[in-house]
Formats: structure tokens, sequence, C-alpha cells
């Protein structure tokens, strides 16, 4: 495949890399800054994966491991604070805008390569994404240079691609498993591409699925080894509730990736799609729908009959993002270019200040107006817990829920107490209960963390259980988290699952 490039001088090019460079490096400091000086408590998800990181393995009950793995090196690099913790989101959003620019430059050229990298890095959704710890981070990362080594591939590319595709697919599935759609982009690719038909039977790209099946192997292992978990959990999360079509959804999920892809780079992918027959279209545009049509397409059939999450297609945002970036470069559409750049530059400055303000900002003329609610509360609820634990002399502290049981782990986690989680049913709801389940072995007292207040299903598993009164966890100026405590002694049996409230 022939790169479409520019015709600008070499010097010209380096300079305009070097450019690109500096900002990203900026920006990235800036978000780095950002998260030193932000309020937002660590959310439950972020503490899980935190707490799995203490506990180094090849899977976990809700997403394979290489996120726990992330945290782990971070942590041990600068410390436990929740900027630590999300500080690998900004390093690995750099790295992910500058192998956007690799791609583009190898198919449109420098200049299209540069804002491509460019919109990326600026869009309100990495913005966004930059400030916590999620699976979609290293998982942008590693579909990128999946994207770039198998580009490099069509061109002619040796083995080295093709371990290197391995390699990215690899870490990819071990990020999230939604990497498998990167598959689905090949098979697409080889539909309507000769060379792309033409590499499905070449030594590298086989070299690459030994490579990548080896890597996630050990995660596989894992799983058998745990009734398959992972992929029951992953499962259900796509089944939802239940199958029921239903257009509303599957329009809101098309409607949220203006937000998630960015509104002008979503919308210029929408353009190309319905023109994609026509000449203008080039065939490396038409390469970038391959390796986002597949994705968009199953999650957006998904939504149409059960809830789908608006992140759950955002692997496509690398294609989608550098064919914008390349359409609008070539019909000069510089305005367009200049408003995403300013609407994710307003993002960015608003979350920033947002952040810093979290635990005070309200906005009395919304419905909902402690906007930050959802994220906070997850620091006062250990603090609270703290205080209670330290005037009944509680050795270990239990709760029900898997945002308690997370948040308390991480916001306890200097106190020398132990976290236990006690589960609702006798299938394990969590990945605390197979890993931190409450037996009557635990030290007592036992300080129990519940949204529900009855008495009488705990003294069922306990001789002694003493109700504390309400816990309230402040999650912003005018709401909070409710919770009922109890000090509970005298087990007298193996604590089994505990019954509905």
């Amino acid at each position: 495949m022939t790169p479409l490039t520019d015709t600008a001088p070499r010097s010209s090019v380096e300079r305009q890399l070097a450019y690109c460079l500096l900002i990203l490096l900026l920006l990235t400091a800036i978000r780095l800054v950002g998260l030193s000086y932000s309020d937002v408590d660590l959310f439950f998800d972020e503490s899980q994966y935190w707490a799995w990181s203490r506990e180094l393995a090849f899977g976990y009950f809700s997403k394979p491991p290489l996120l726990a793995w992330l945290i782990a090196v971070s942590e041990s690099i600068c410390g436990s604070s929740e900027a630590c913790i999300r500080a690998p989101a900004p390093v690995l959003y750099l790295g992910t805008s500058l192998v956007s620019y690799a791609i583009t430059r190898t198919l449109y050229g420098p200049t299209a390569a540069f804002w491509a990298a460019l919109l990326l890095a600026v869009s309100g959704s990495v913005a966004y994404s930059s400030r916590i710890i999620s699976t979609d981070v290293p998982l942008l990362f590693f579909w990128a240079v999946a994207l770039l080594a198998y580009v490099r591939l069509l061109q002619g590319g040796d083995w080295r691609w093709g371990a290197l595709l391995g390699v990215s697919f690899g870490l990819g599935m071990l990020a999230k498993y939604a990497m498998i759609y990167f598959v689905l982009g090949i098979a697409a690719a080889a539909l309507i591409d000769r060379d792309a038909r033409a590499l499905l039977r070449a030594r590298a790209l086989w070299l690459a699925a030994i490579v990548g099946a080896t890597l996630v192997l050990p995660n596989v292992i894992w799983n058998a080894q745990n009734g398959f978990v992972t992929f029951q959990h992953t499962g259900h999360n796509i089944q939802g509730g239940g199958a029921a079509f239903s257009p509303a959804l599957g329009l809101e999920f098309l409607a949220s990736q203006f937000a998630v892809l960015g509104p002008v780079a979503f919308g210029v992918f929408l353009i190309v799609l319905f023109r994609m027959a026509k000449p203008d279209i080039s065939r490396a545009d038409r390469l970038m729908l391959c390796f986002a049509i597949p994705t968009l397409a199953l999650v957006t059939a998904t939504a149409f009959v059960t809830r789908a999450n608006a992140n759950w297609a955002a692997a496509a945002a690398i294609s989608v993002n550098v064919l914008a970036a390349a359409v609008l470069v070539r019909h000069a559409a510089w305005r367009w270019i200049a408003l995403s750049i300013a609407l994710g530059a307003v993002a960015q400055i608003v979350l920033i200040i947002g952040d810093a303000n979290a635990r005070r900002l309200s906005v009395p003329w919304l419905a909902k107006p402690d906007v930050y609610a959802r994220t906070m509360g997850w620091r006062s609820l250990g603090e609270e817990a703290d205080k209670l634990a330290l005037q009944v002399g509680a050795a270990t502290l239990a709760a029900e829920q898997r945002d308690a049981v997370a948040s308390l782990l991480y916001y306890q986690r200097d106190r020398g107490r132990t976290v236990l989680s006690w589960p609702t049913s006798a299938v394990p709801n969590h990945h605390f209960d197979l890993t931190r389940r409450l037996s009557a072995s635990a030290a007592e007292p036992v300080l129990f963390v519940t949204p529900c207040g009855s008495a009488e299903r705990l003294a069922r598993h306990y001789r002694n259980v003493e109700a504390l009164g309400a816990l309230v966890a402040r999650s912003g100026p005018t709401t909070s988290r409710n919770y009922f405590a109890f000090k509970l002694s005298g087990a007298l049996n193996d604590i089994a699952p505990l019954s509905r409230c």
C-alpha cells in the first residue's frame, strides 16, 4: 500500500514533528499536574483495580490482568496516591497519540499525521479518560500499535512487524477482551483489499497469531482454573437485563458516539461511510473504515437489544480519528479542525478546574446539583469507617457491596485492618467474593458496613450484633452515601451468604 504523502520538504516535516511532540509532552505534563491537584475520590472501579495490583495474577473476576500490572508498576515508582494510580492514563495517551501520528504518516503523509495526533490528544473523550485509570486506556494504546504493525505488513514489512503485531494484540487482549474486534478488522480488510487477502497467507501474520495466542494463554489457563469466571462475567455484562429489541437504546448508543469518538471525527466518519463507494474515497480510507465498522456495527446491534455502554466501541476511535484527520486535511477543512480542537481544549480546562473543586462543586439549577456525586463519597466512607473502627476496636471491616469493599480496601490501606466481603449469594458476584470472603475465623470484633438496617439477618450468623447507627459519607455539598454500621462478634458458624434486606 503506497502512502499518500504530501510535498513538504524534509526540514519542514521534522520541524512539524518536533512541534507535535512538544505540544503532546506539554499536554501530558498539564494532565499529570492536574491529577496532583484533583480532589476526585478514587472511583470504586479504580479502587478495585488497585486492590488487584496488590494480588498480581494472570486474571481477575471481571477483567484481564494488564491494568492491575500497570498500577503495580506505577505505585512502585510514585506511591499509592490517587494521582499516582491514575498517572499511567495520560502517559499512555501520549504514546497512543504518537503511534496515531505514525499510522497517519504511513498512510497519508506528515501533515495529516500532525493533525491526527493533535485531534486525538486534545479530544474531549481523551481529556475525560486521561483523568481516570480504566481498561480502555491500555486497550487503545495497544490497538494503535497493532494497527501500525498491520499497515506496515501490508506495505511489505518483515517478520519484525509481525512479531510487533502479535505482542500488541496479546497485550491488548490482556488489557480488555474488546481487542478481539481487531481480528474482525483484519477480516473486513481481506474482503475488500487484494493485499490484505494475500497477507492472510503470509508467515508474518501467522507469527503474529502465534505470539498473540502465547501471550493470552496464561489468562485462558487462569480462567479455566476458575470456571471461566471472567468470560462469564463479560457475557453477563453484554446480556444485561435480558434481550428485547429497543430502537431507543440503539439510537441512544449511536448518539453517544459523538461524545466518545468526538463530534467532528464521528461526523466525518459517517460521511465517509455513506460515500465509501465513491472514487474520491481512497484505499487508505477504506482500510480505516474496516477497523472501525465491525466494532461499531457489532456493538450497535447489541445496543438495539440490550443496553450497551457508550465506551464499548471505544476501540474504533483510533481508525476513526486517523480517517477524520486525513479527510479534513485533504479538503482543507481547517475550521472543522479548529472547532474539534477548541471543543477538546474547553473540555480539558473545565475538567481540570472541576476536578480540583470536586468536593465543593454544586450547580443549583441542575436536577442533580452535585455534579461529582457519583465519583465522590468513597474517601468519606473510608474516613467515617475508620472513626467507628477505632471507637469499637474493630480488627476487621466487612461490607456486602463491591463498591464499599473496594473503597474500604483503598482508603483503609495504611490502617492495618483486614477488609473482607460478605457475599449475598452462593455464586460470587465479584472478585472479592472469591479472594476476600468473610469467614468465622475473621478477627473480631467485625465492623460491618451495609445499606441495610436489618439486624435480624446478621443475628443468624453472629451471637452479638450491636447496631452503631447511621454512617454518612458525604459525596458533595448536598448529597451523601448512607449506610448502617454494626459491631459483630461471636460467629455462630461458617459465614453463609446474606439474605436480602
